[in-house]
């Protein structure tokens, strides 16, 4: 019979011991080792007697530290301890009785683990179970379990990199400098001591994105945080990027992306778009960018775009069988990424901060330039890059992959599916509510964050969107970032330091008057410069406020100039300029589907095509009298 042993000091420094020895339980957190030690129940058990039987309830786990053990039945050992051996391991499992008898075939001593605390432990060491139900089957077959040495944590901290490690010193330094040069920065540009201290904030922001490693929305949190600590400007303005439209597009938008993935409808749409489409790269690549393309009037936000095609890119890639992180991979998320973004100077409604510039208009230019004049005067941006875009691509991630696409197959995976379950058709009404909610916003007159949010409310009240997906499947770090970006821009408005970026524009006045190519090739160069350290909306605003009322005078329409603005605005280098692609870069960095260096090269020479694109629309703008 077994004997349970109070766990004084002496039995827990033991059991301690016995569990850090176990080349399973060892490799567990030590944190969740000490959790797990007050459950721990050292027990004896003498020759003969029974640890349990077959069909008893599987109710713990035992550790043993000395003795043999055998099987039921087994008129041999079925196993001898030179060290701890595990018996019980169904409770790990889901079963809900052991599979077979254990009896103590000498005198033993050894541990009991109950179910339910051995359940917490596995909870928090989600790879523990694969190896105890190996172990499980080793009994079963009556072989030894061969498991591996018990690994460690490290304790030695990671060698910090040159880059990082210039970056702490930039991001320690430039802001000193700047908070030093306080009396020059008030005399050149009149900036207040409360301006100068959140440019310091800034630079120390901006010096983390670029070189510390930090997830992005970590120097965000910082910028809010030290700006609220040293109350440079009311709460409402720093955290007025948690109730923006942007922040609430958003939300609403990754909250449908999650039900339209977890409802299975956007596999059921890739399985669809295959079984239709070429076995052929290009038609591959082209069917992603269409699909992009064709949200990207009706969904008024970049962000939206990405939550609502990223997970489609993933199934798409897996459908395909590509090779993760592979040129042909690598090549659907450009084609993903550039149908969703591509486009957006060229569709009005495809972002907010369209609807800005077309708000800089002269009234009888908002009569002219609606939805449709404003596409047409794109038409040649738009063909120039699509089809740059493509070449360009073709040659970059030249590859000789071929995918598999066996249609038979597809077939079957759809016929297996059925018809729509509820869900999805709750997911297809959602999507259809707010496009169509969007583009007849003209007559019911509701804004669009207000309709997604009614959309949003719609899945919670009607239990579409579970509890547990809004949890874990919306990215709520982007969010994060998302607010505290849209914070610090409107920090930047607040203490006008917009206004001080602004000062220098007028000088691009001379240039516009005498020589537009120039013109053109400097605003490219500048805001590139400055969207380094702006926001793309910031940049936009304050360019657009500035430069537009010129064009009239010098001749150039000013839709024009705001389009370019628009055009340029897109240009990014690092992830941390660019919100939605951060969304993206999530996704590939829970599946590995492109390799993102080779992405983010080809993206920075793709930035050289907008300002070629401008050159080549040029004579089509004169000849529609533009200027």
């Amino acid at each position: 019979m077994s004997a349970a042993i109070p766990l004084d000091t002496a039995h827990s420094a033991s059991a301690m011991q016995a569990l850090l020895d176990d080349p399973l339980l060892g490799q567990c957190s030590h944190a969740s080792l000490a959790r797990l030690l007050p459950h721990v129940q050292p027990c004896q058990w003498e020759a003969g007697s029974t640890l349990y039987h077959a069909g008893d309830a599987a109710s713990a786990l035992y550790l043993l530290t000395h003795g043999s053990v055998r099987r039921l039945g087994v008129v041999e050992p079925s196993s001898v301890s030179s060290g701890p051996q595990r018996w019980g391991e169904e409770a790990a499992a889901d079963m809900a009785h052991y599979l077979h008898g254990a009896q103590a075939h000498s005198d033993c001593t050894g541990l009991k683990i109950p179910r339910a605390a051995l359940q917490t432990l596995l909870a928090s060491n989600p790879r523990l179970q694969g190896g105890l139900l190996a172990s499980l089957s080793c009994h079963l077959a009556g072989t030894p379990f061969q498991g591996g040495p018990v690994v460690r944590p490290a304790t030695a901290p990671a060698a910090t990199s040159r880059r990082a490690l210039v970056g702490w010193l930039l991001t320690l330094l430039l802001p000193l400098a700047v908070l030093l040069s306080g009396n020059l920065l008030q005399s050149r540009w009149g900036l207040e001591p409360h301006a100068t201290i959140f440019l310091a904030i800034f630079t120390a922001t901006v010096c983390m994105w670029v070189f510390s490693g930090l997830d992005d929305y970590i120097p965000a949190l910082f910028a809010l945080m030290a700006t609220l600590i040293a109350g440079l400007v009311p709460a409402s303005v720093i955290l007025s990027g948690f109730g923006s439209d942007g922040f609430v597009m958003a939300l609403s938008m990754l909250a449908l992306s999650a039900v339209i993935v977890s409802s299975g409808l956007s596999y059921r749409f890739m399985l669809a778009l295959l079984l239709r489409l070429p076995n052929h790269q290009v038609a591959h690549n082209l069917g992603v960018f269409l699909t992009g393309s064709l949200l990207t009037p009706v969904i008024p936000t970049a962000n939206g775009r990405v939550a609502m095609l990223a997970p489609f890119l993933s199934d798409m890639a897996d459908g395909l069988h590509l090779a993760r992180g592979g040129p042909a991979a690598t090549r659907l998320a450009a084609s993903c990424f550039g149908g969703l973004s591509l486009l957006s100077a060229a569709v009005m409604t495809s972002k907010s901060v369209n609807l800005a510039v077309f708000g800089l208009l002269p009234a009888q230019d908002q009569d002219h330039f609606q939805w449709l004049t404003w596409l047409f005067c794109s038409l040649v941006v738009v063909a120039m890059l699509c089809g740059v875009y493509a070449v360009a691509a073709a040659l970059w991630f030249r590859n000789r992959e071929n995918p598999v696409l066996p249609k038979a197959l597809i077939a079957q995976q759809l016929e297996l599916l059925g018809p729509l379950r509820m869900r999805e058709w709750a997911a297809v009404g959602a999507l259809l509510f707010v496009v169509l909610g969007i583009v007849s916003s003209s007559l019911h007159k509701v804004q669009p964050p207000w309709l997604v949010m009614a959309m949003l409310l719609g899945l919670l009240l009607f239990g579409v969107l579970r509890k547990k997906e809004l949890i874990e499947q919306v990215d709520w770090t982007f969010l994060l970032y998302l607010g505290g970006v849209s914070g610090m821009v409107s920090t930047l408005g607040y203490l006008g330091l917009d206004q001080v970026l602004g000062q220098g524009l007028p000088a691009l006045s001379d240039l516009l008057q005498t020589h537009l190519q120039g013109f053109v090739a400097l605003l490219f160069v500048l805001i590139c410069l400055v969207r380094l350290v702006v926001p793309i909306n910031a940049t936009i605003v304050v360019f657009a406020a500035i430069l537009m009322p010129l064009g009239a005078v010098h001749g150039v329409n000013p839709w024009v100039l705001g389009f370019m603005i628009l055009l340029f605005a897109e240009t990014w280098f690092f992830p941390y300029q660019c919100s939605y692609y951060l969304q993206l870069r999530a996704v590939n960095q829970a599946r590995q589907i492109y390799d993102e260096p080779s992405f983010l090269r080809f993206n920075a020479v793709m930035n050289l095509a907008r300002p070629a694109a401008v050159y080549a629309s040029l004579p089509f703008w004169q000849s529609l009298g533009l200027l």
